[in-house]
């Protein structure tokens, strides 16, 4: 098979998948016609393709996954009439900022960074699959441990853990300004 029609196949699968696709599974799908490295040079140059088109393809949580535009997102918001509640709170916010930057963290220490108990919050992120359950902490009482998931990776659009911004690269009027927003994608999956 040749690379035109492996593009052409790709392509195809990133339409009609929900989440990204991995190169560990175009091997798969392609039973070794494909090898990892070429299989890399497909998904940069479809990348390249999808720079002039009015939707693209992005490199998220380990995988690649086709994406609508941010600057298109409040038609695609409108379209859907997407609901306050598919976004989450700012408690919600709060304590999985903290988990993404403490992480490996124990309930106790989110509840006495944040002030108040967050039971509720920890079992909502839980059930959305935005954190996970990372083992037991090696003290007395062996509290769980509690860290950020694939899917928190695919929702906020990151590679990795790195593409966090760091304390730093915060202002005060960025902390103020996005107090008051909630759970914005920057690109929303087609």
């Amino acid at each position: 098979m040749g690379l035109k029609k492996g593009k052409a196949i790709i392509e195809n699968l990133l339409l009609i998948t929900d989440r990204p696709l991995t190169l560990d599974k175009l091997m798969e799908v392609f039973s070794g016609e494909f090898d990892k490295t070429s299989l890399k040079t497909i998904m940069e140059e479809l990348i390249s393709d999808y720079m002039e088109r009015n939707i693209q393809i992005v490199e998220i949580a380990k995988g690649y996954q086709l994406c609508t535009r941010y600057e298109y997102s409040e038609w695609v918001k409108r379209f859907h009439k997407i609901d306050r509640g598919s976004m989450l709170s700012k408690a919600a916010l709060d304590v999985l900022s903290i988990i993404a930057y403490k992480q490996p963290i124990t309930k106790a220490e989110i509840e006495d960074i944040r002030g108040v108990g967050t039971s509720g919050v920890l079992k909502t992120l839980l059930e959305r699959n935005l954190i996970r359950i990372l083992g037991k902490k090696k003290v007395i009482g062996r509290p769980m441990l509690y860290g950020t998931s694939r899917k928190f990776m695919e929702y906020f659009g990151l590679k990795s853990l790195s593409d966090l911004p760091t304390i730093e690269e915060f202002t005060e009027e960025d902390i103020s300004d996005k107090s008051d927003k909630e759970g914005v994608q920057t690109a929303l999956p087609l």
